[in-house]
């Protein structure tokens, strides 16, 4: 490596370095990053103001060199370095929501080194994306299904988590309920009704020394009624969740108490209106990696070339 890349290299871990430092800044001032703040239409506006700066900056590539030099390998590389740190700590902390455990890391998805540095390195990899789109060529393909559906499922994902709603909505037999309740204990009207009309329990044999027999399957009986007029009759069990509306409606739980006479059946109500982007960029990338193969196959009739 001459010194020139050397230097563009050091400059890189120096940015990120300077990232990092921001980010612990912003953490003490500020404290963690307050997702809850960036729910629609905030996170819609903060996608469009970042996509224009990517915009922004291929565009004016020539005329300033840090924006030339922010799509090089040179930045790219420190960029994912840093990244790379961060997700393993993520994976080796255990991540605790009452913001136990270590200072910080045990919260990492509010941690702010950790969203500037994503951020960063997804400014990269969308210039990167941006530059191959537009010199388009097709055997780049397998690298722009997979660079644009991580810049997709990455941005989508972190953007959206503040529009994921996740309710629990408890019923009895023979009643219909149409609210539901958040981790807070906050009552919510998700814009659909439940009408529990049978809860259903199988268990296992008992086994010498159990005091009581294990579940086996439990389902429930239900009628749900859209905000729309339609109504839709189903059996909800465990892992077999029920799409309405944009829910899915999955069996959470029962009256433990009662075990197979239980009359009560909870439901956990999940909405996610950006899970089809984050879908999207993982088939994208799937289809990447499967089309490296096509690529890369030796063409008939073609040498092969040796290094």
């Amino acid at each position: 490596m001459n010194l020139t890349k050397a230097w563009k290299m050091k400059k890189g871990f120096l940015i990120g370095g300077g990232i990092l430092l921001a980010g612990i800044l912003l953490q003490i001032t500020v404290g963690p990053v307050r997702w809850e703040r960036l729910a629609f239409p905030v996170n819609l506006i903060l996608l469009i103001g970042f996509l224009a700066v990517m915009a922004f900056m291929y565009a004016f590539r020539q005329k300033v060199r840090f924006f030339e030099w922010a799509m090089q390998l040179e930045a790219a590389v420190p960029a994912l370095c840093y990244s790379l740190v961060l997700t393993i700590l993520l994976g080796l902390v255990a991540q605790q929501e009452d913001g136990g455990g270590v200072p910080w890391l045990s919260r990492m998805l509010d941690f702010w080194p950790f969203v500037l540095s994503y951020a960063w390195m997804m400014v990269i990899l969308g210039l990167a994306a941006l530059h191959r789109l537009v010199h388009f060529r097709m055997k780049e393909i397998p690298f722009l299904l997979n660079h644009l559906g991580l810049f997709l499922a990455l941005v989508c994902g972190a953007l959206g988590a503040p529009d994921t709603q996740r309710l629990h909505m408890t019923t009895r037999e023979g009643e219909t309920q149409q609210q539901a309740e958040d981790e807070a204990g906050m009552l919510h009207e998700p814009g659909l009704a439940i009408e529990l009309h049978d809860f259903i329990m199988e268990e296992y044999p008992m086994q010498p020394g159990q005091r009581r027999a294990m579940p086996k399957r439990f389902a429930s009986e239900v009628t749900v009624y859209s905000r729309h007029g339609h109504q839709q009759d189903a059996v909800i069990e465990v892992n077999k969740p029920l799409k309405v509306d944009g829910w899915k409606i999955y069996q959470y739980d029962y009256d433990e108490q009662s075990g197979t006479e239980s009359t009560v059946s909870i439901f956990e109500l999940v909405r996610d209106p950006w899970q089809p982007f984050i879908f999207t960029g993982i088939l994208m990338m799937l289809a990447g990696a499967l089309s490296l193969f096509f690529f890369m196959a030796p063409r008939p009739g073609k040498k092969e070339e040796r290094l």
